[in-house]
Protein backbone atom coordinates (compact mmCIF):
# COMPACT_ATOMS: atom_id res chain seq x y z
CA UNK A 1 0.00 0.00 0.00
CA UNK A 2 1.48 3.37 -1.05
CA UNK A 3 1.83 6.17 1.49
CA UNK A 4 1.70 9.94 0.98
CA UNK A 5 2.56 12.77 3.34
CA UNK A 6 0.00 15.56 2.95
CA UNK A 7 1.96 18.74 3.74
CA UNK A 8 0.72 22.21 4.62
CA UNK A 9 3.97 24.09 5.19
CA UNK A 10 3.30 24.38 8.91
CA UNK A 11 5.56 23.17 11.71
CA UNK A 12 3.62 20.00 12.48
CA UNK A 13 3.22 18.59 8.98
CA UNK A 14 6.84 19.54 8.21
CA UNK A 15 7.94 17.66 11.32
CA UNK A 16 5.91 14.71 10.05
CA UNK A 17 7.73 14.84 6.70
CA UNK A 18 11.11 14.72 8.44
CA UNK A 19 10.24 11.87 10.81
CA UNK A 20 7.85 9.77 8.71
CA UNK A 21 9.12 8.70 5.31
CA UNK A 22 6.45 8.22 2.65
CA UNK A 23 6.41 7.15 -0.99
CA UNK A 24 5.33 10.66 -1.99
CA UNK A 25 5.25 14.08 -0.35
CA UNK A 26 2.43 16.29 -1.65
CA UNK A 27 1.79 19.99 -1.09
CA UNK A 28 -1.31 21.71 -2.48
CA UNK A 29 -1.07 25.51 -2.67
CA UNK A 30 -4.12 27.80 -2.48
CA UNK A 31 -3.72 30.25 -5.39
CA UNK A 32 -5.35 33.64 -5.97
CA UNK A 33 -5.23 35.94 -9.00
CA UNK A 34 -4.29 39.09 -7.14
CA UNK A 35 -1.16 40.86 -8.34
CA UNK A 36 -1.09 43.04 -5.21
CA UNK A 37 -0.57 39.89 -3.15
CA UNK A 38 2.16 38.49 -5.36
CA UNK A 39 5.55 37.83 -3.70
CA UNK A 40 7.93 40.75 -4.21
CA UNK A 41 10.73 38.34 -5.11
CA UNK A 42 10.07 37.53 -8.79
CA UNK A 43 12.60 34.71 -8.70
CA UNK A 44 10.44 33.10 -6.02
CA UNK A 45 7.37 33.51 -8.24
CA UNK A 46 9.19 31.77 -11.08
CA UNK A 47 10.35 28.98 -8.80
CA UNK A 48 6.78 28.34 -7.65
CA UNK A 49 5.60 28.40 -11.27
CA UNK A 50 8.21 25.83 -12.21
CA UNK A 51 7.12 23.57 -9.36
CA UNK A 52 3.41 23.85 -10.16
CA UNK A 53 3.77 23.50 -13.92
CA UNK A 54 5.57 20.17 -13.53
CA UNK A 55 2.37 18.46 -12.33
CA UNK A 56 -0.36 21.06 -13.01
CA UNK A 57 0.43 22.22 -16.53
CA UNK A 58 -3.29 22.55 -17.27
CA UNK A 59 -3.55 25.41 -14.73
CA UNK A 60 -2.64 29.08 -15.38
CA UNK A 61 0.58 30.66 -14.16
CA UNK A 62 0.98 31.29 -10.45
CA UNK A 63 0.34 34.90 -9.39
CA UNK A 64 -0.14 34.79 -5.63
CA UNK A 65 -1.31 32.64 -2.76
CA UNK A 66 -3.87 33.20 -0.01
CA UNK A 67 -1.33 31.69 2.37
CA UNK A 68 1.59 33.51 3.96
CA UNK A 69 4.47 33.78 1.45
CA UNK A 70 6.80 32.30 4.07
CA UNK A 71 4.93 29.02 3.60
CA UNK A 72 6.30 28.86 0.05
CA UNK A 73 9.86 29.26 1.28
CA UNK A 74 9.33 26.67 4.02
CA UNK A 75 8.20 24.01 1.54
CA UNK A 76 11.14 24.76 -0.78
CA UNK A 77 13.59 24.51 2.15
CA UNK A 78 11.85 21.42 3.54
CA UNK A 79 12.53 19.58 0.29
CA UNK A 80 16.25 20.19 0.78
CA UNK A 81 16.06 19.07 4.40
CA UNK A 82 14.35 15.74 3.74
CA UNK A 83 16.33 15.12 0.56
CA UNK A 84 13.26 14.01 -1.36
CA UNK A 85 11.00 15.68 -3.89
CA UNK A 86 7.91 17.51 -2.69
CA UNK A 87 5.25 17.44 -5.38
CA UNK A 88 3.51 20.83 -5.73
CA UNK A 89 -0.16 20.81 -6.70
CA UNK A 90 -2.96 23.34 -7.07
CA UNK A 91 -6.63 23.45 -7.96
CA UNK A 92 -8.56 26.30 -9.54
CA UNK A 93 -7.87 29.78 -8.21
CA UNK A 94 -9.83 30.85 -5.13
CA UNK A 95 -11.76 33.36 -7.27
CA UNK A 96 -12.93 30.65 -9.67
CA UNK A 97 -13.84 28.32 -6.81
CA UNK A 98 -15.97 31.03 -5.19
CA UNK A 99 -17.68 31.72 -8.52
CA UNK A 100 -18.43 28.02 -9.05
CA UNK A 101 -20.16 27.95 -5.69
CA UNK A 102 -22.56 30.73 -6.63
CA UNK A 103 -20.44 33.85 -6.13
CA UNK A 104 -20.11 33.13 -2.44
CA UNK A 105 -17.29 32.81 0.10
CA UNK A 106 -16.58 29.82 2.35
CA UNK A 107 -17.85 29.86 5.91
CA UNK A 108 -19.02 27.42 8.58
CA UNK A 109 -22.07 26.51 6.48
CA UNK A 110 -20.14 26.27 3.16
CA UNK A 111 -16.80 24.63 3.88
CA UNK A 112 -15.80 23.94 0.30
CA UNK A 113 -12.40 25.65 0.21
CA UNK A 114 -10.31 22.81 1.67
CA UNK A 115 -12.07 20.24 -0.50
CA UNK A 116 -11.65 22.19 -3.74
CA UNK A 117 -8.14 23.59 -3.25
CA UNK A 118 -6.39 21.11 -0.96
CA UNK A 119 -8.02 17.67 -1.05
CA UNK A 120 -9.24 17.44 -4.68
CA UNK A 121 -5.85 18.29 -6.25
CA UNK A 122 -4.25 15.56 -4.12
CA UNK A 123 -7.00 13.03 -4.97
CA UNK A 124 -6.70 13.79 -8.69
CA UNK A 125 -2.93 13.39 -8.56
CA UNK A 126 -3.35 10.02 -6.82
CA UNK A 127 -5.84 8.92 -9.49
CA UNK A 128 -3.63 9.86 -12.42
CA UNK A 129 -0.31 8.75 -10.93
CA UNK A 130 -1.15 5.83 -8.64
CA UNK A 131 -4.77 4.81 -9.03
CA UNK A 132 -5.49 4.86 -12.76
CA UNK A 133 -4.26 1.34 -13.52
CA UNK A 134 -5.25 -0.69 -16.57
CA UNK A 135 -6.65 -3.54 -14.50
CA UNK A 136 -8.67 -1.13 -12.37
CA UNK A 137 -7.49 -2.81 -9.16
CA UNK A 138 -6.64 0.19 -6.97
CA UNK A 139 -5.75 0.06 -3.31
CA UNK A 140 -6.31 3.37 -1.49
CA UNK A 141 -3.16 5.10 -0.27
CA UNK A 142 -2.38 5.84 3.34
CA UNK A 143 -2.62 9.63 3.60
CA UNK A 144 -0.47 10.86 6.47
CA UNK A 145 -1.95 14.01 7.99
CA UNK A 146 -0.07 16.30 10.39
CA UNK A 147 -2.27 16.13 13.47
CA UNK A 148 -0.51 15.72 16.82
CA UNK A 149 -1.36 13.58 19.87
CA UNK A 150 -2.45 16.68 21.80
CA UNK A 151 -5.05 17.52 19.10
CA UNK A 152 -6.47 14.02 18.66
CA UNK A 153 -9.97 15.52 18.64
CA UNK A 154 -9.32 16.73 15.09
CA UNK A 155 -8.60 13.24 13.78
CA UNK A 156 -11.15 11.07 12.01
CA UNK A 157 -11.89 7.61 13.37
CA UNK A 158 -13.37 4.36 12.07
CA UNK A 159 -15.06 4.53 8.68
CA UNK A 160 -14.65 8.32 8.64
CA UNK A 161 -10.94 7.76 7.91
CA UNK A 162 -11.90 6.58 4.42
CA UNK A 163 -11.27 9.43 1.97
CA UNK A 164 -13.62 9.77 -0.98
CA UNK A 165 -13.57 12.83 -3.22
CA UNK A 166 -15.43 13.81 -6.37
CA UNK A 167 -12.70 14.40 -8.96
CA UNK A 168 -12.37 15.30 -12.64
CA UNK A 169 -10.87 12.43 -14.64
CA UNK A 170 -11.25 13.85 -18.15
CA UNK A 171 -13.72 15.36 -20.58
CA UNK A 172 -16.89 14.07 -22.17
CA UNK A 173 -18.84 15.32 -25.23
CA UNK A 174 -19.29 19.09 -25.37
CA UNK A 175 -16.06 19.62 -23.40
CA UNK A 176 -17.85 18.94 -20.10
CA UNK A 177 -15.93 17.56 -17.15
CA UNK A 178 -16.14 13.83 -16.53
CA UNK A 179 -16.50 13.29 -12.77
CA UNK A 180 -15.78 10.28 -10.57
CA UNK A 181 -16.47 9.59 -6.90
CA UNK A 182 -12.99 8.33 -6.10
CA UNK A 183 -12.18 6.38 -2.92
CA UNK A 184 -8.54 7.29 -2.89
CA UNK A 185 -7.16 7.16 0.63
CA UNK A 186 -7.26 6.27 4.29
CA UNK A 187 -6.39 9.07 6.71
CA UNK A 188 -3.42 8.13 8.85
CA UNK A 189 -2.00 9.99 11.85
CA UNK A 190 1.62 9.01 12.53
CA UNK A 191 2.15 11.81 15.07
CA UNK A 192 -0.81 10.58 17.11
CA UNK A 193 0.56 7.04 16.94
CA UNK A 194 3.97 8.25 18.16
CA UNK A 195 2.32 10.44 20.83
CA UNK A 196 4.04 13.56 19.51
CA UNK A 197 3.03 16.79 21.30
CA UNK A 198 3.34 20.45 20.34
CA UNK A 199 6.33 20.86 22.67
CA UNK A 200 8.37 18.24 20.79
CA UNK A 201 7.58 19.85 17.44
CA UNK A 202 8.48 23.33 18.66
CA UNK A 203 11.77 22.18 20.24
CA UNK A 204 12.79 20.33 17.08
CA UNK A 205 12.44 23.39 14.84
CA UNK A 206 14.31 25.69 17.25
CA UNK A 207 17.58 24.19 16.03
CA UNK A 208 16.72 24.25 12.30
CA UNK A 209 16.96 27.02 9.69
CA UNK A 210 13.35 26.94 8.44
CA UNK A 211 11.45 30.17 9.18
CA UNK A 212 7.76 29.39 9.54
CA UNK A 213 4.95 31.93 9.27
CA UNK A 214 3.64 33.19 12.59
CA UNK A 215 0.18 32.02 11.52
CA UNK A 216 -0.27 29.00 9.26
CA UNK A 217 -2.64 28.31 6.36
CA UNK A 218 -4.73 30.92 4.49
CA UNK A 219 -4.33 34.27 6.23
CA UNK A 220 -8.07 35.00 5.99
CA UNK A 221 -9.41 31.56 6.92
CA UNK A 222 -12.82 31.81 8.58
CA UNK A 223 -11.76 29.22 11.17
CA UNK A 224 -9.36 31.72 12.69
CA UNK A 225 -10.23 33.77 15.77
CA UNK A 226 -11.25 37.38 15.12
CA UNK A 227 -8.16 38.63 16.95
CA UNK A 228 -5.89 36.53 14.74
CA UNK A 229 -7.61 37.91 11.65
CA UNK A 230 -7.15 41.43 13.03
CA UNK A 231 -3.42 40.73 13.48
CA UNK A 232 -3.24 39.40 9.93
CA UNK A 233 -4.52 42.75 8.64
CA UNK A 234 -1.25 44.17 10.04
CA UNK A 235 0.99 41.36 8.84
CA UNK A 236 -0.57 40.58 5.44
CA UNK A 237 -2.63 43.61 4.48
CA UNK A 238 -2.90 42.93 0.73
CA UNK A 239 -4.00 39.34 1.23
CA UNK A 240 -6.55 40.30 3.90
CA UNK A 241 -7.79 43.07 1.61
CA UNK A 242 -8.27 40.44 -1.11
CA UNK A 243 -10.33 38.31 1.32
CA UNK A 244 -12.36 41.36 2.27
CA UNK A 245 -13.09 42.28 -1.36
CA UNK A 246 -14.24 38.73 -2.07
CA UNK A 247 -16.65 39.04 0.86
CA UNK A 248 -17.90 42.47 -0.26
CA UNK A 249 -18.66 41.07 -3.72
CA UNK A 250 -20.44 38.05 -2.26
CA UNK A 251 -23.91 37.38 -0.91
CA UNK A 252 -22.42 35.92 2.28
CA UNK A 253 -19.80 36.60 4.98
CA UNK A 254 -16.98 34.43 6.28
CA UNK A 255 -18.03 35.07 9.87
CA UNK A 256 -21.68 35.18 10.91
CA UNK A 257 -21.30 38.16 13.23
CA UNK A 258 -18.67 40.42 11.66
CA UNK A 259 -17.42 41.39 8.20
CA UNK A 260 -13.68 41.43 7.53
CA UNK A 261 -13.77 45.22 6.92
CA UNK A 262 -15.09 45.55 10.47
CA UNK A 263 -12.38 43.29 11.84
CA UNK A 264 -9.76 45.62 10.34
CA UNK A 265 -11.02 48.44 12.57
CA UNK A 266 -11.21 46.68 15.95
CA UNK A 267 -8.52 47.00 18.62
CA UNK A 268 -5.70 44.50 18.83
CA UNK A 269 -5.73 42.45 22.04
CA UNK A 270 -2.07 42.35 23.06
CA UNK A 271 -2.37 39.34 25.38
CA UNK A 272 -4.09 37.15 22.76
CA UNK A 273 -2.21 33.91 21.95
CA UNK A 274 -1.45 34.51 18.28
CA UNK A 275 -0.25 31.97 15.74
CA UNK A 276 -2.45 28.95 16.53
CA UNK A 277 -3.35 28.19 12.89
CA UNK A 278 -6.82 27.61 11.51
CA UNK A 279 -7.89 24.35 13.14
CA UNK A 280 -9.84 23.20 10.08
CA UNK A 281 -11.67 19.96 10.88
CA UNK A 282 -11.02 18.61 7.38
CA UNK A 283 -7.49 17.86 8.58
CA UNK A 284 -5.67 18.97 5.42
CA UNK A 285 -5.02 22.51 6.66
CA UNK A 286 -2.70 21.95 9.62
CA UNK A 287 -0.14 23.92 11.58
Amino acid sequence: MKTINSLSGGKTSSYMAVHNEADYNLFSLVCINDSNSSPKDKKLVQEVNDKLQKYCSDKPEFIATAEDDRTIKVVLDLEQLIGKEIIWLRGDSFEIVNKKHGKTVPNMARRYCTTDMKIRPIAEWVYHNIGNTECGDFQPVFSNVGIRYDEDHRAKHGRERELETKIVIGKRGGNQNKWLDFKWGIANYPLINSKTHHYQVRKFWESKHLIFPDDSNCVGCFWKDVQQLRRNWDDNFNKMNWFSQQEINSKYNYKSNMAYEQIKKIGLQQDFFFGTGSGCQAGFCTD
